[in-house]
């Protein structure tokens, strides 16, 4: 029992001795080469991932020698020692997929009521007061053929001006030849469905009228 204690008690402190004062004193103690240049130091030192259980190794090498601990308990302290070291982290690539940007169409549109307006040959507040009336813009458009408008023209106007700056977009390498691609239909189908919705004023709710408590029946 007593052997077995003093074996447990020597083989704890061959790794205390092996892992801390084996690292800190390599780590930090550079020696001088024949020429006097400092070889090694605190870096070089502690690159060294074997160095510890050499240290281990060496100190129980001499346990063995004296008839300290056997053979057998030696080897089994440093199969223990290699497998409590931690296993290196896998470089495991970033599961979640990086998603490609997508451009927003609505930064192409711009104004649609300003560009309309513009079109129409009337300004903003007239145009929108004839939209709460429950028009939509491709009326107001048609109704104005004497001057040479229509809703086609329109629709046509604003997605030529908004093809446009996607183009421009794809001059300066702010946007690729497909991403154009993708976002012209769009632009057309925000553009037509635009033109073709009819306005009208937001109905709200009617207030609640609040419950007015029931009397409490007398006694």
């Amino acid at each position: 029992m007593i052997r077995n204690r003093w074996t447990l008690a020597i083989a704890a402190g061959a790794f205390t001795t092996a892992l801390v004062g084996g690292v800190a004193l390599a780590g930090f103690q550079p020696f001088a080469g024949s020429d006097g240049a400092v070889v090694g130091g605190p870096v070089a030192a502690l690159t060294e991932k074997d160095q510890p259980r050499d240290k281990l190794k060496e100190v129980l090498d001499a346990l063995v020698a004296k008839n300290t601990i056997t053979q057998a308990q030696e080897d089994a302290i440093l199969q223990a020692v290699t497998a409590a070291q931690p296993a290196p982290k896998p470089n495991v690539p970033n599961p979640k997929p990086v998603r490609p940007t997508v451009p927003n169409v609505k930064s192409f549109l711009g104004d649609l009521t300003k560009a309309a307006s513009d079109y129409l040959g009337m300004d903003s507040r007239t145009l929108l007061a004839q939209l709460h009336t429950g028009k939509s813009v491709a009326d107001i458009a048609n109704g104005l053929s004497a001057q040479g408008k229509s809703a086609q023209g329109l629709i046509d106007t604003l997605t030529k001006t908004a093809n446009d700056k996607v183009d421009q977009a794809v001059a300066a390498q702010k946007l690729t030849a497909e991403q154009a691609a993708t976002l012209k239909p769009k632009i057309a189908a925000e553009i037509t469905s635009f033109v073709n919705r009819s306005f009208t004023k937001p109905v709200f709710p009617r207030p609640l009228t609040p419950v007015k408590p029931s009397p409490t029946p007398k006694s």
